[in-house]
């Protein structure tokens, strides 16, 4: 069983055709025609894992009471996404996106979230409630509005004994000394450095090499149509290539990403042929519109 601990997220779509100008100001008007949600941030990560076939429990902050928080609940229940959902005051965390149905165009993304620091009596709950699960795999999905603090990674660090993997933002790096992996994009890799990285093999290794003698973890490099760079605790260094295939959509890529070396290492795959499992995972997805997930049947070719 793996636990994801995060920022969790509702995506809303809304569709429509756009036919003329509003006479109001100089903008598209949308004629909606449908509406969807999925689930986003860590939910997305949990999702991936579910579409494995892999028990996983969500733990987030979500508002059940309100509107979006049980639209949150009902995608969980109809993706067989164990839940553990704690209410702090904040609204569940929406990002609605309008989009022009046949040009399969954004024409706006509306937000709602409140950022600020989970209190530690909450973050205490979710300790609590990893321990109680002592799951085989903990991956935490940070996207940096308020659930990871300091004093929940401390409590973690020292309570629970599994393996711990970050899918980090590069403000809160310093929260994750010594766990067991680390897997920052190209571009929150050049945040954690304080640099620039250019996407040669050189530049990522330097920096990998970096990021595991400070914060000693193995480190995951993803680095979009060049594969990943691996870096373990043993300055071994595993470059791994992708197989190219036609993009569709990035969005979510990363969360397929580590939902899949989630799984993988949960079942007991060595590190090296984990990522080789997440790099084949992600380039599927990434052929794929919209937020997507990966089938077990797909990963390994079965028809």
């Amino acid at each position: 069983m793996i636990c994801v601990l995060g920022d969790v997220m509702l995506d809303k779509y809304t569709y429509g055709k756009v036919e003329r100008i509003n006479p109001e100001a100089p903008v598209p008007v949308l004629n909606v025609v449908e509406e969807k949600y999925a689930l986003g941030g860590a939910g997305n990560v949990a999702n991936n894992i579910a579409s494995l076939d892999e028990e996983v429990v969500l733990l987030g902050v979500c508002n059940e009471n309100g509107n979006f928080g049980m639209q949150m609940v009902e995608l969980c229940k109809k993706k067989n996404i164990k839940y553990h959902f704690i209410t702090d005051g904040r609204p569940t965390i929406v990002k609605h996106r309008f989009v022009a149905l046949g040009y399969n165009q954004q024409l706006l993304r509306v937000d709602y979230e409140e950022k600020h620091p989970l209190d530690c009596n909450y973050s205490k709950m979710f300790v609590d409630k990893i321990v109680e699960l002592d799951p085989n795999i903990l991956i935490i999905s940070d996207y940096a509005k308020g659930v990871i603090t300091e004093d929940l990674m401390e409590d973690i660090k020292k309570q629970f004994k599994g393996r711990i993997l970050i899918d980090p933002k590069p403000d809160n790096i310093h929260l994750y000394e010594n766990v067991f992996l680390i897997k920052p994009n190209l571009k929150e890799a050049s945040g954690i450095v304080g640099r620039g990285i250019k996407n040669n093999d050189n530049d990522v290794e330097k920096a990998g090499l970096e990021i595991v003698d400070k914060y000693n973890a193995n480190v995951v490099i993803t680095r979009s149509e060049k594969g990943s760079t691996l870096i373990t605790l043993d300055n071994e260094i595993h470059h791994i290539p992708t197989e190219v295939r036609e993009i569709h959509d990035v969005s979510g890529a990363g969360d397929t990403y580590i939902a899949t070396l989630g799984y993988a290492l949960s079942k007991k795959y060595d590190l090296v042929d984990a990522v080789k499992l997440a790099n084949k995972a992600s380039s599927i997805v990434v052929g794929k519109v919209g937020t997507a997930t990966v089938s077990l049947d797909e990963l390994f070719d079965k028809d």
